[in-house]
């Protein structure tokens, strides 16, 4: 298997790690699409939330999960199993904290100051 195809199965199980955790959450993040942001050697899930022109960035924009992350989570054998973890703990992590900062129904939103 070649490096870009062994990046490619990590994209492709880091997906849909991102999506079970979106769909497991208790305070859902209201993403209306996303996409992978690359920018060798660093990876990132670029999410656009409705009502947000800008989009946010799984990790962190100037932060990006590496390719040998990438290459770890793409290949199931048990020495791979921390790397697997450590990605979906950034990603649960990150989705918490967007969460959080959605308004919610019951809250009044802050005024946004100039």
């Amino acid at each position: 298997m070649t490096e870009a195809q062994r990046i490619a199965a990590g994209k492709r199980w880091i997906g849909e790690a991102f999506e079970r955790l979106c769909r497991a959450s208790r305070s859902p993040v209201p993403i209306v699409a996303w996409d992978w942001q690359e920018e060798d050697p660093e990876y990132r899930i670029r999410i656009h939330l409705a009502g947000h022109a800008a989009p946010t960035y799984i990790p962190s924009h100037g932060l990006g999960f590496g390719r040998g992350q990438l290459v770890a989570c793409g290949e199931p054998a048990p020495e791979n199993d921390p790397a697997r973890h450590e990605v979906e703990t950034i990603m649960a992590g990150r989705l918490a904290g967007l969460a959080a900062a959605q308004p919610s129904p019951g809250r009044p939103t802050p005024p946004v100051l100039p």
